[in-house]
């Protein structure tokens, strides 16, 4: 037994006294270090074709344990892919890109061909839903303030939201429809979240599809509006921040990622609908933000 009291038994390292494994950063017992003169080839564990996936951060975790681990996290996208899961789930004819869940994906842009036959558009109407998409698509190159919120406002189901889908199909927009009842949620900031994920969505339709393409919000007042004693919520004054901050920043919109001078959004016109927009906050609906448009079925 060396002085120091310590045994090597069984390539096992551990303290006479204390009678437990040796902690040391350099251990007695461990196998010296690899050198470059050393002929044993390195233990390189070959990764498959996600290699990606399979990479390790600085705690040894690889990105399938870190998505499970968020609990909130509603990414489909990822997890259920082949070479993943077992092939069974995923066949060849479903593609080597596709999952088991891909039947609850919906596309972001609505298209309107099930809008059949013709119908009548107001000219007054279609003028400024046109005037004022091109107006925003063609605003670098002006010299005046743009409006990037067009407001429609008037009485109850008098055909505000209908008309505006019938010019979209008229003129080939495909634009993304958000409604009042995704301007409030349980968890604060997620609204305010959405409406910069579904603008960023619209710029990317005009940026990787050469469409036209605008973000259209029914029933504004709805969800903004404040009527009689109704609370106002922090997601309300997240939503109407969010809107200035576009009509004031359309083209630098973050969703949380770092900001990159190379992220840059393309400018996508904003149309509401509402039925009093007195009930709004009043900075958001001002010229220099909002252009209004009175619906009024007696002047057609």
């Amino acid at each position: 037994m060396a002085a120091s009291g310590i045994i090597n038994f069984n390539n096992r390292c551990t303290n006479k006294r204390q009678a437990r494994p040796c902690r040391s950063p350099i251990s007695c017992c461990s196998p010296s270090p690899q050198t470059p003169d050393d002929p044993r080839p390195p233990n390189k564990k070959k990764l498959s074709d996600q290699s990606s996936w399979e990479s390790k951060d600085s705690q040894g975790k690889d990105y399938l344990y870190r998505l499970g681990q968020e609990s909130e996290n509603m990414n489909i996208a990822v997890g259920a892919r082949k070479g993943v899961v077992d092939d069974l789930f995923v066949g060849n004819f479903l593609g080597k890109d596709s999952d088991i869940v891909f039947d609850y994906r919906q596309k972001a842009t609505r298209s309107f061909e099930y809008i059949q036959g013709d119908y009548y558009i107001a000219p007054v109407f279609l003028d400024k839903i046109a005037c004022h998409m091109v107006k925003n698509y063609i605003s670098h190159s002006l010299n005046v303030k743009v409006p990037l919120i067009l407001g429609i406002w008037g009485g109850k189901g008098q055909g505000k939201t209908f008309q505006t889908e019938l010019i979209f199909r008229a003129m080939g927009v495909e634009p993304v429809i958000m409604s009042a009842g995704e301007l409030e949620s349980e968890k604060a900031g997620e609204p305010g979240r959405l409406v910069r994920e579904r603008y960023r969505t619209a710029s990317q339709v005009i940026q990787n599809h050469g469409k036209m393409s605008c973000l259209m919000i029914n029933d504004l007042d709805a969800g903004l509006g404040r009527f009689g004693n109704t609370q106002m919520t922090v997601n309300n004054q997240i939503i109407v921040g969010t809107l200035m901050n576009l009509s004031d920043n359309p083209t630098r919109v973050s969703i949380g990622q770092k900001w990159r001078d190379s992220d840059v959004t393309h400018r996508v016109p904003i149309i509401v609908t509402g039925n009093d927009f007195s009930t709004l906050y009043a900075p958001l609906i001002r010229d220099g933000r909002m252009e209004k448009f009175y619906w009024c079925v007696s002047s057609y």
